[in-house]
């Protein structure tokens, strides 16, 4: 049995020696990242409704709307974050890069709701209304709201697939330790999120929220150095492109080759690969 991995390659560009690289060690430093976006992102999410009515004095529906935008854009940039990580970066970057984001995003939260300046005055016992956070309170906001999404959404898509990555599919025994890590991947998840909507929502509403949030900045500062030190322990699979791109591709080349005539012998159309299954060519689309 080969010593080292076909298809993946050290911190420096050599084939992966399995003595040296892979396996669960790494693995688990990947699902230290996961566990504490989990617990960043529900920590934000669950209980914010509450923080834009009470504190920035938002009417119900607007902080409602703002709490659902925020979870759909986390997921949504998980397009965003695939497609970089497809494409240009690699795994190991991406997840570097947007986690540090999301560190910078809740960090900025964690001053959004420490400092009076940068919230309205509380409600006062003589008017009947409260004020309003003003556009600079809120964009501080915003900007701390979508940095965090930014983070979640860029690095989610890309911590599975680099765990993944630890493991040799070709090798029984680290195909089968794959599966025990998906399986260990969503325990995780589901750890960071009840710790979220538990601990973290007690926090914010008994002690600080400023503490709260301090506490998921510090945490993701935290799984990141350690990250970081499994860098000379990780596989790096190299990337095959997007999806995206490459049926981009396909369109482009068939506009610029719709004017084209058609060999008589249709058969010089596929490439010589007689072991593939041939699809007959049609005018129609099915």
């Amino acid at each position: 049995m080969s010593s080292t991995v076909a298809d993946a390659v050290d911190c420096k560009g050599y084939p992966a020696d399995k003595s040296k690289t892979g396996g669960w060690v790494p693995a688990v430093l990947i699902l230290g990242i996961e566990i504490v976006e989990r617990l960043s992102t529900m920590g934000i999410a669950v209980n914010l409704v509450t923080y834009l009515g009470g504190i920035m004095h938002l009417p119900s529906t607007t902080s409602a709307n703002t709490v659902t935008d925020f979870m759909g854009t986390s997921f949504l940039l998980c397009l965003l974050g695939g497609f970089l990580a497809d494409s240009f970066l690699g795994r190991y970057n991406t997840i570097a890069i947007f986690a540090i984001i999301q560190t910078l995003g809740t960090g900025l939260l964690a001053l959004t709701t420490k400092l009076p300046s940068l919230r309205p005055p509380p409600c006062s016992p003589h008017h009947a209304s409260c004020k309003q956070a003003n556009g600079f309170q809120m964009g501080i906001l915003y900007l701390a709201l979508y940095l965090t999404a930014l983070g979640t959404g860029g690095l989610k898509s890309s911590v599975s697939g680099f765990g993944t990555d630890q493991f040799d599919e070709k090798d029984e025994k680290e195909k089968s330790q794959m599966a025990y890590f998906f399986n260990r991947f969503f325990f995780f998840i589901s750890i960071g999120t009840l710790t979220a909507v538990t601990v973290l929502v007690y926090i914010q509403d008994e002690v600080v929220r400023s503490v709260a949030y301090g506490i998921c900045s510090i945490s993701m500062l935290i799984a990141l150095l350690i990250f970081f030190s499994g860098t000379r322990r990780f596989r790096y699979k190299k990337s095959s492109g997007s999806p995206i791109v490459q049926i981009f591709q396909v369109i482009v080349a068939a506009v610029k080759k719709r004017n084209l005539n058609m060999p008589y012998n249709l058969d010089m159309l596929y490439e010589d690969t007689p072991e593939n299954l041939r699809i007959a060519h049609t005018d129609q689309f099915r």
